[in-house]
C-alpha cells in the first residue's frame, strides 16, 4: 500500500476575490462547476469545485494577507482549452499573460500558474512542480511516494498519479519569474482507508504534520510536505460527503481502473 494506489483527486487553489476568480475559471477556462459551498462568505475548502477532467480544481476563500506580490506558485497546472474560444484575448487584463513555446501562461491575481495548451475540451493534463533539489526530490516520489516513474531525463521527472501526471522540475524561481511560494496549493490523494496507508508510509519513512488523520464530517484527511515544501494531503472521503455534487466525479476518479 502506497500512493500508487492513492490517485490524485482533488488540487485546492487558496484565492482572494472569488468572483474574478470564478470569472477566470467559468467563462473564459470554461470548467464545469459541480459544487458551490452555499454558506458564504467564511474562509473554507472547497468553496467551489470543478470536473478538470483527470481530477477536481477547487477554489478555497483565504485572507488577502497570506498572497505577496513578490511571489507566485511553485506549480504550473496545464490544461486543455478550446483553440477556437481565443482564450489569449478573453484572459487579457485578468492576470499576467506570457506566450511560451509550450503555450500560453497565464498567472492570476491570487499567484497561481495555468498554462493553456489547445484541447477539445476543458481538463487538467498534469502538474508541474518546480522543486529545489531534483535528485533528492525524485528519491522522494520514487521511493517514499511510491508513484509510478513514466520518464525522466535531465530537465526533469514525470510520474503517475491516477489521471493527471505530476512532473517534477528543477528550479529556483516561479514560472513567471518571481519569488517561490508553496503555502497556497493542496495536491490531495485519495485512499479508502487513511489511517492504514498513514501507518504504511510512516514506516516508509514518510513524516506526517499530526500524529493522526483528523475526522470530520467530510471524511478523514492528514497533510505532509515534500522536501521542497509542496503541500500534500491524503483525504478518506465519508459516505455523507459522496452524496453532495462533486460525489459523483469522486467516484468517478477513485474507480478508475
Amino acid at each position: 500500500m502506497s500512493l500508487r494506489d492513492a490517485p490524485l483527486l482533488y488540487v485546492f487553489y487558496d484565492i482572494h476575490g472569488l468572483d474574478a476568480q470564478r470569472e477566470i475559471l467559468e467563462s473564459v477556462l470554461e470548467l464545469p462547476v459541480i459544487e458551490i459551498e452555499p454558506h458564504l462568505p467564511h474562509e473554507r475548502h472547497g468553496v467551489v469545485k470543478y470536473d478538470a477532467g483527470g481530477a477536481i480544481l477547487s477554489l478555497n476563500l483565504s485572507t488577502p494577507g497570506k498572497f505577496r506580490a513578490d511571489e507566485s506558485d511553485a506549480l504550473v497546472t496545464v490544461l486543455g482549452a478550446d483553440p477556437d474560444h481565443d482564450v489569449e484575448a478573453r484572459l487579457a487584463g485578468r492576470g499576467r499573460l506570457k506566450r511560451r513555446a509550450d503555450g500560453l501562461l497565464f498567472t492570476d491575481p491570487s499567484g497561481h500558474h495555468f498554462l493553456i495548451e489547445p484541447g477539445d475540451r476543458p481538463a487538467v493534463r498534469e502538474l508541474r512542480l518546480t522543486v529545489d533539489d531534483l535528485d533528492r526530490s525524485v528519491a522522494f516520489y520514487r521511493d517514499v511516494l511510491d508513484l509510478e516513474p513514466l520518464s525522466a531525463d535531465g530537465g526533469g521527472a514525470r510520474y503517475g498519479a491516477g489521471g493527471v501526471p505530476l512532473v517534477l522540475v528543477e528550479g529556483d524561481r516561479a514560472a513567471d519569474g518571481r519569488r517561490l511560494q508553496r503555502r497556497t496549493v493542496l495536491i490531495v490523494f485519495y485512499t479508502a482507508d487513511v489511517d492504514t496507508l498513514v501507518a504504511v508510509m510512516r514506516q516508509r519513512g514518510l513524516a506526517f504534520a499530526n500524529r493522526r488523520a483528523y475526522f470530520t464530517d467530510i471524511g478523514g484527511s492528514i497533510r505532509f510536505e515534500d522536501p521542497s515544501g509542496h503541500r500534500i494531503c491524503l483525504y478518506q472521503p465519508s459516505a455523507e460527503c459522496l452524496t453532495w455534487g462533486s460525489g459523483p466525479k469522486v467516484l468517478d476518479l477513485v474507480t478508475v481502473p
